[in-house]
């Protein structure tokens, strides 16, 4: 059953794909001038190029299906319409093919330099392969001129790429993440910037400004809008807006409002679909910048609380020794507060026997290396000295430059007190095991007054001996035995019958 409703849903969105493909491409064809096949606002290439990325290259044969009904419901013969068919396939499967492999696929938007990427490999090479194909069938199927192979060509590559830089973007985006999470006040936003940019397109394109007025480069004021959406919301929502007002500038020239406006209806659509293509990446991009500074402040207030919040003193400087930063557990372990150190040389802490240290450290950072478990000595506000263990890494910029230097910092001055203790106990330890292994061996000892002979041969009693062999000391007493023989036996023989 699963595989079965696969396959149903794979035919269904084909067909969605072959219908919009279709109605988008009608649709554009009632505004050709110069070919009835050929026409400045070309959304399919968009459509197809979104497709590709977003299900893959396996809808090919939707696509050139759904461009084989549109052109031969239009104009030209079965062979002209299996040409610009195949043209129109082939560039969106270039065009995928790289953006996948140069642009980072789907994830285009993610950065600058792949938004950057996509224009130009697609605006610029990918679309190049359906005018070029288009074209060539229409002259060899006797449907157009060579004469005006340039004129026709010209227009079928900028509506082409112009319909992938202003369609592809936002169908990606919102095939990427198709719910947008808001609350009452973004939703309130949104339509507020919905409204805002209606206002804006109509002013500059609809003919809102006086007939004096129109044609005056009034185009910029669209530009604050989208970079509202950029700036408030996202990628997607900025790709929606610059289609949304793309089509508003495109509707503008058509009824001989805005300043696009020129002597063919043709050249006034290609004019305004360049001005929405290029305003489009580039908001675009703005709005990546923008996602990314929020990302990249989001993560540095995480970094910033779990800094603050370590129990290691974590301490930032330039390679010139100056504090840049300086966290809780800083305060704590040397006794000054952020405001006292920030800006401010770091030798403070350094007893002045340990200044040779830094030169040498930097000397090693510069190289690349990182110093990890540096025992060394600090000095405390209250003119302490304690134990410290270092981790010292470089701070690099964008080209790998050592800028700056990050300690993370250890109070170990209980440990090492423990640790000199405990030698401490070891060696006492040793010289009384030293000690005993002299008692050790044969010791000769008189069989009848029990003394003990030393090493150069004197007699000694024993009390003597150990005394001066160990650090054992004597006390005198009688056994039990000896108390019996001397003292019972003796009060027994003079107590009488």
């Amino acid at each position: 059953m699963r595989t079965k409703a696969t396959r149903l849903q794979l035919i269904g969105g084909g067909i969605a794909l072959v219908g919009l493909y279709v109605v988008s491409g009608k649709l554009g064809l009632m505004l050709a001038v110069v070919h009835p096949s050929t026409t400045a606002v070309w959304a399919p290439t968009g459509i197809a190029l979104a497709a590709l990325l977003v299900l893959g290259y396996r809808v090919w044969p939707c696509l050139l299906l759904a461009a084989f009904l549109v052109n031969i419901t239009t104009a030209g013969t079965v062979a002209t319409s299996l040409g610009i068919a195949l043209g129109n396939m082939l560039e969106g499967l270039l065009g995928a093919y790289l953006v996948n492999k140069y642009a980072n696929g789907c994830a285009f938007f993610e950065q600058p330099k792949d938004i950057f990427r996509f224009a130009g490999l697609v605006g610029m090479i990918g679309t190049t392969i359906g005018a070029t194909f288009g074209v060539t069938s229409l002259v060899l199927g006797h449907v157009a001129d060579w004469a005006d192979y340039g004129s026709i060509w010209l227009t079928w590559w900028l509506g082409n790429a112009m319909g992938a830089l202003i369609i592809a973007p936002p169908l990606v985006l919102w095939s990427a993440a198709p719910r947008p999470r808001w609350g009452w006040q973004e939703g309130v936003e949104a339509v507020s910037l919905l409204i805002m940019l209606f206002l804006a397109g109509l002013t500059a394109f609809g003919g809102w400004l006086p007939t004096e007025v129109q044609t005056y480069p009034i185009a910029f004021v669209c530009v604050p809008i989208l970079i509202w959406a950029a700036y408030r919301f996202g990628p997607r929502e900025t790709a929606t807006a610059a289609a949304v007002l793309s089509g508003i500038a495109l509707w503008g020239p058509l009824h001989g409002f805005g300043p696009f406006v020129r002597n063919t209806p043709n050249e006034s659509l290609l004019l305004a679909q360049v001005f929405m293509g290029v305003t489009a990446m580039l908001a675009l991009a703005f709005a990546v910048v923008v996602s990314q500074r929020k990302q990249a402040d989001a993560v540095h207030a995480r970094l910033a609380a779990i800094v603050d919040s370590s129990v290691d003193a974590i301490i930032g400087k330039t390679l010139e020794g100056v504090v840049f930063s300086w966290n809780a557990a800083a305060e704590r372990m040397f006794g000054y507060k952020a405001e006292e150190v920030l800006g401010h040389p770091i030798k403070f802490l350094i007893p002045p026997s340990r200044f040779d240290e830094e030169p040498t450290i930097i000397k090693r950072l510069r190289h690349g290396e990182r110093i990890a478990y540096f025992e060394t000595v600090r000095q405390r506000k209250d003119g302490q000295i304690i134990d410290v263990s270092l981790t010292i890494s470089p701070i690099k910029d964008q080209r790998g430059k050592v800028i700056g230097i990050s300690k993370i910092a250890r109070d170990i001055t209980h440990q090492k007190r423990t640790q000199a203790e405990r030698e401490m106990l070891i060696r006492e330890h040793e010289d009384a095991l030293h000690r005993v292994k002299v008692l050790s061996g044969l010791l000769p000892i008189c069989a009848s007054c029990k003394k003990v002979r030393d090493d150069h041969g004197y007699w000694k009693q024993i009390e003597s001996y150990i005394s001066e062999h160990s650090e054992a000391t004597f006390t005198h007493g009688v056994c039990p035995d000896c108390y019996e023989r001397l003292y019972l036996q003796h009060l027994k023989r003079h107590a009488g019958p």
